[in-house]
């Protein structure tokens, strides 16, 4: 019965010619249901990276407490670059001898507590207090019989360091002063424009006023 239904249709549709826009074997059933519901599109296998999540908004008191940190310095901080300074320190004659700081280039003038010159003023007059140190180790050594200056400071000894009278051409006495005076001190710093070397020596008077009172009060 099916196959004689199939066989009138085919003969009903054999010579039919469809009007313009319309198809003469209209799709019904399975095929028809798939032309309503078409696949969905494929996506393309490759992808873009996710994007990096937002941060989120900080709090009043996160926001506080970031704006101190950089006004008045982090306590975290100045302890890491104390340790970062004492692994590159080296042992010249029984003295440790820090590296010579460099200029900083990253000072916001916004006139913080820990400011990154007077950091660097520390640090260059700590450099080349220890630096005298170990060269007056080194020539007592030279006197005891040990070795000429660079011998007792080793290859890897700092240039400014590894220096002895005999080194030197039989340099002065003063070559060898176990400390530095207030002239010599200011002579490290000519390099340094004007307008910051007033502003380094003002707040090292500024702080040694501050420490001599606070010692006043706790006697």
């Amino acid at each position: 019965m099916g196959l004689q239904n199939g066989n009138r249709i085919q003969r009903r549709f054999k010579g039919y010619i469809a009007p313009e826009g319309e198809q003469a074997r209209p799709i019904t059933g399975f095929y028809a249901d798939m032309l309503k519901k078409p696949l969905s599109e494929v996506q393309p296998l490759s992808h873009t990276a996710p994007e990096p999540p937002k941060e989120s908004p900080k709090t009043q008191k996160e926001e506080t407490f970031a704006k101190a940190r950089i006004i008045f310095g982090s306590t975290t901080a100045l302890e890491e670059r104390k340790q970062e300074i004492m692994k590159s320190s080296q042992n010249i004659a029984g003295v440790l001898v820090p590296p010579r700081p460099e200029e900083p280039d990253n000072c916001c003038m916004s006139g913080c507590v820990n400011c990154v010159w007077d950091m660097y003023r520390d640090e260059m007059e700590e450099w080349a207090e220890k630096s005298a140190q170990a060269r007056a180790a080194m020539q007592a050594q030279r006197q005891e019989g040990k070795g000429t200056g660079s011998m007792v400071a080793g290859e890897a000894s700092p240039s400014h360091v590894a220096t002895s009278m005999d080194d030197d051409g039989g340099g002065s006495e003063t070559n060898w002063d176990t400390g530095l005076d207030d002239a010599d001190k200011d002579k490290l710093f000519d390099d340094i424009p004007v307008g910051i070397r007033e502003f380094m020596r003002t707040e090292k008077k500024l702080k040694q006023a501050q420490k001599k009172a606070e010692a006043a009060a706790a006697a």
